[in-house]
């Protein structure tokens, strides 16, 4: 089997693009923070997902990067890292809090001592914790710190052909997992285990794992727009909804569908189908040059019309790539412009007080009809069984 992977030469190429914004805006350091899971901005420059433990790039906007990680990922940190230097700070280590006696960690002083930065910008400010704030404060006491998650979204945000090859890739894998799911769904089968038949049909198809953790989210759980799979056996008659994604390379897709077993009553099918045009208009008018905002607006308008307004909660897509949900987020309030090459998930999730359902899918905007990452068709999937 054949892994499709980013080369090294554009992991160079993001550093490079992120230093020439670093230095537009006057920022003269930069630390690109990242937890288990939410790995992207380190992943994005370092190809280094860490695990128990969280982790940092630190770059300069003059040449130099390190990837900063916890004391017990050195070995794993130099088995993958894209970045050649590779320093063990306590600040990094996870949650349970080891002392790791004897070791020799490096300090924030030490860390940014050799940059004397005036103006350090933080992405995955929203992430980062209290403590290493406190510490880096203390570190350089009078340096601005501050966020700067704009800086590394503005190189991320547009996809080059190589990331739009992992997410082909993720997206086709995903169609795998929801494949087995509807080959082997039965009355009677809980969530969970559902869930394992997806997850073990794209693990052995080349995911190197699930793009988030997919759910199955039946009957009265079909309201959960976020969710975990239970050991709730599924019934015939009611929404069965999935939400399935691989990731591959660090980069991740999903699909979202609702399915129903045996009869479908007449009310829930007129709900799944205005789920499915509202995704189908969405995905029409994703296309470069249009205002973000302005299609959120007629998509949500247009359920309105419908009857359904009170059942909408977001949307009707986000951003995709290294997370299968990050920043920008298309809704109503929006204003930026979309652009071609950008890729976002179309999701379409509707719920009243007892029902539930997403449709999902990626695309890639484009001058005219986005390219649509999915090939598994959408369709009201009420199975007889």
């Amino acid at each position: 089997m054949d892994f499709i992977s980013i080369p090294e030469s554009e992991f160079q190429e993001r550093l490079r693009k992120t230093r020439q914004a670093m230095q537009a805006k006057g920022v003269d350091l930069l630390l690109a923070f990242a937890t288990e899971s939410e790995p992207a901005y380190v992943r994005y420059y370092a190809d280094y997902w860490p695990s128990f433990e969280t982790a940092g790039v630190l770059m300069s906007a003059s040449g130099g990067e390190s990837l900063l990680i916890g004391p017990e990922s050195g070995t794993y940190a130099a088995a993958r890292s894209q970045i050649a230097r590779i320093t063990r700070m306590m600040d990094f280590r996870e949650s349970s809090q080891p002392g790791y006696p004897g070791s020799t960690l490096a300090t924030w002083a030490e860390v940014l001592g050799e940059y004397a930065p005036k103006r350090l910008g933080i992405a995955g400010w929203h992430l980062i914790p209290h403590t290493i704030m406190q510490n880096l404060q203390a570190a350089i006491p009078g340096v601005e710190i501050f966020d700067a998650d704009d800086i590394v979204r503005g190189v991320m945000q547009t996809k080059s052909e190589n990331e739009l090859r992992c997410l082909r890739e993720a997206a086709r894998i995903s169609e795998l997992g929801f494949k087995a799911v509807l080959e082997n769904i039965r009355e009677g089968a809980t969530e969970v285990e559902l869930c394992g038949i997806a997850t073990a049909a794209m693990l052995s198809q080349g995911a190197e794992a699930t793009g988030y953790p997919i759910w199955c989210a039946s009957g009265p759980n079909s309201t959960q727009a976020i969710s975990r799979p239970t050991h709730r056996k599924v019934r015939k008659g009611e929404v069965i909804h999935f939400s399935v994604g691989a990731k591959v390379a660090g980069y991740s897709a999903s699909m979202g569908r609702p399915v129903v077993l045996g009869s479908c009553p007449a009310d829930l099918k007129a709900f799944l189908q205005i789920g499915l045009d509202a995704m189908n208009m969405t995905i029409d008018l994703m296309r470069d040059g249009r205002v973000s905002g302005e299609v959120a607006r007629r998509v949500h308008g247009w359920i309105g019309e419908q009857g359904y307004g009170h059942t909408i909660l977001y949307g009707p897509a986000h951003g995709c790539g290294q997370m299968e949900c990050e920043f920008p987020f298309l809704e109503s309030s929006s204003t930026f412009t979309l652009r071609e090459n950008m890729a976002f998930m179309v999701d379409v999730f509707l719920a009243d007080e007892t029902r539930g359902f997403r449709w999902e899918d990626g695309i890639i905007v484009r001058q005219g009809a986005a390219e649509e990452l999915s090939s598994f068709g959408r369709k009201l999937n009420i199975l007889e069984v």
